[in-house]
């Protein structure tokens, strides 16, 4: 008995010390801080701010997948080897009107440092337009053209004005006019290519049908860059790590917490006065970005009475709109909205 006791002790003894061994060392946490652009004419109604950004370590585990728009500047994270990645949509299968912008970048993070890296965003797909000539329109009653690709296909009916986006590679083209079929030959698309392809019938004296192909590509391009905001929930709350407007928005209740942001107007009794010169004496707006004016993006915050109303309100001292600063107060509902109110003390960065 006494022998099966030691040897059971000698085994869980055995056991403590492999799991010693093999638990992994605490890496610390850093922190990185991302500008996003693209070197593509965005199309309309696409912004960097709905892009999503996606990081994985270096064995593929992503770590974080989020809608840009959502996320803070310095995102907080294991000190370890990134892949950072950004992309505007999931793009697979053909599709019209869906131009999808993207690009990757290697980054590592450091403990208790922050690291700044860029990641510039192009366009990875090739759209295709079809222009029918008059000449189809006078000489067929029905017809249409068949793009495909490995991964699917698009069907450009006569009346079709769309651009369809296609993964970078060959795109064949088919034609049918009044029951006649032709191959209308391969495209090579490159990523960013938006091709035009004008087709034109033939008529040969049999009456068969042939096909003019004539192709336009260009390329667009344009500049947009974008800073995120940064991650409150790295560490604990206070001045040097104060909540953002974001984030104060998701934690009402909480009081005596520190709140960065930038003051973008006041509040009146209705709506909300972001570029008025008559500004109330009694709040600020706060919001994340100097230029915002989207309301939901901001929060209301009450100016009590006494000094701090006295240094702080636009009446008196327009200079300070679009000026950062870190307020410290209980996080409550005011004007009806997320607010921030019982503010005892602020520094003006």
């Amino acid at each position: 008995m006494k022998k099966q006791i030691l040897m059971m002790m000698s085994f869980l003894f055995v056991m403590w010390a492999c799991s010693e061994k093999e638990m992994p060392e605490e890496k610390g946490i850093g922190y990185l801080a991302l500008n996003i652009g693209s070197n593509m004419s965005l199309k309309s109604g696409v912004t960097v701010e709905d892009f999503t950004l996606r990081i994985t370590t270096g064995n593929g585990t992503e770590v974080l997948k989020e809608r840009i728009g959502d996320l803070p500047s310095q995102i907080a994270l294991t000190a370890d080897n990134y892949t950072v990645e950004a992309y505007s949509v999931a793009f697979t299968d053909p599709k019209f009107e869906t131009p999808c912008y993207s690009g990757s970048t290697a980054a590592t993070i450091v403990a208790g440092e922050t690291t700044e890296t860029s990641l510039v965003c192009s366009q990875s797909n090739a759209g295709i337009k079809i222009i029918w000539s008059d000449e189809f329109a006078d000489n067929y009653q029905t017809y249409q053209a068949e793009a495909r690709c490995t991964s699917g296909y698009l069907t450009y009916s006569a009346d079709e004005s769309r651009t369809g986006y296609f993964p970078a590679g060959n795109v064949s083209l088919k034609i049918s006019a009044d029951g006649q079929t032709l191959n209308g030959g391969t495209l090579a698309l490159s990523a960013k290519d938006l091709v035009t392809v004008t087709l034109r019938p033939k008529m040969s004296p049999s009456g068969s049908l042939s096909i003019d192909i004539l192709v336009d590509e260009t390329v667009n391009e344009r500049a947009v860059e974008i800073i995120v905001e940064p991650d409150e929930e790295s560490a604990e709350n206070s001045e040097t790590n104060p909540y953002f407007i974001a984030g104060a928005i998701s934690k009402q209740g909480e009081t005596g917490v520190w709140v960065v942001g930038y003051i973008v107007g006041s509040k009146p009794s209705s709506g909300w006065d972001f570029i008025s010169g008559t500004w109330q004496a009694t709040n600020l707006i706060l919001a994340d970005a100097a230029t915002e004016t989207d309301y939901t993006k901001c929060i209301p915050v009450e100016l009590p009475t006494g000094s701090i109303r006295t240094n702080l309100n636009l009446t008196d001292h327009p200079e300070l709109l679009h000026r950062k600063i870190v307020v410290k107060g209980s996080l409550e509902n005011y004007y009806s909205r997320p607010g921030l109110r019982s503010i005892t003390t602020y520094s003006i960065k």
